[in-house]
């Protein structure tokens, strides 16, 4: 669909299309932007609908009360007419999504952490699941890439991710922030600033941000 194109727009039913993506979240879309350039068809579905920006919550001063309502993670609270409910009663890992164009990046914090290379050899090392049949290295050029197209800051050597070199600098701690750091250095700790995208500190996340 080209960028001003309006999505509400019907579209043709019966076309034959080269790659149908399903889903249009964090991967999904990721990958029909991929393919765009190509001559290829490409069709993306997906059951949710656009959110516009200035329907997110952190626009008004109710933003905590809709984090818990419409722009809940969980599906069951959430209720919209495009979500399905959730059975995880059985599962530690409990749900957060979204349904919906972005996905789950509607709902995120702005933090980006990276993957370590130990999380892809989990077999070898701690004897669970499988090990990857690539390596971090090999993933680390897309990585740098999506950091690049999505605005991530942060401060170059924090020794809880792979050594990497931020795009952009930090956003500012501001005066809690600030202050925080201040305590944590009094008790002689290490304060580092996480990646995150640098527009976090403007109100451009849904629920939540630095």
């Amino acid at each position: 669909m080209p960028a001003d194109a309006n999505p509400d727009t019907a579209r043709p039913t019966d076309e034959i299309v080269d790659v149908l993506v399903i889903g249009a979240g964090a991967s999904g879309a990721a990958l029909a932007w991929s393919l765009a350039e190509t001559r290829m068809r490409i069709l993306c579905l997906e059951q949710g609908d656009w959110i516009k920006p200035t329907e997110f919550p952190t626009n008004g001063r109710d933003w905590e009360a809709r984090c818990y309502a419409e722009f809940d993670i969980s599906p069951n609270r959430r209720a919209r007419d495009t979500d399905y409910p959730i059975n995880d009663d059985n599962s530690i890992m409990k749900i957060a999504n979204f349904n919906g164009v972005g996905g789950g990046t509607i709902l995120y914090t702005a933090h980006y952490p990276r993957m370590h290379p130990s999380d892809f050899r989990v077999r070898t090392l701690d004897g669970v699941a499988d090990d990857w049949p690539i390596d971090y290295w090999t993933l680390e050029p897309y990585f740098a890439e999506n950091d690049r197209m999505t605005g991530v800051a942060g401060l170059a050597g924090d020794p809880a991710y792979p050594p990497h070199q931020p795009n952009m600098p930090p956003v500012p701690l501001g005066r809690t922030g600030a202050r925080y750091a201040r305590a944590v250095n009094a008790l002689s700790k290490i304060l580092t600033v996480g990646p995150h995208m640098a527009e976090s500190g403007t109100g451009a996340t849904v629920c939540g941000g630095m």
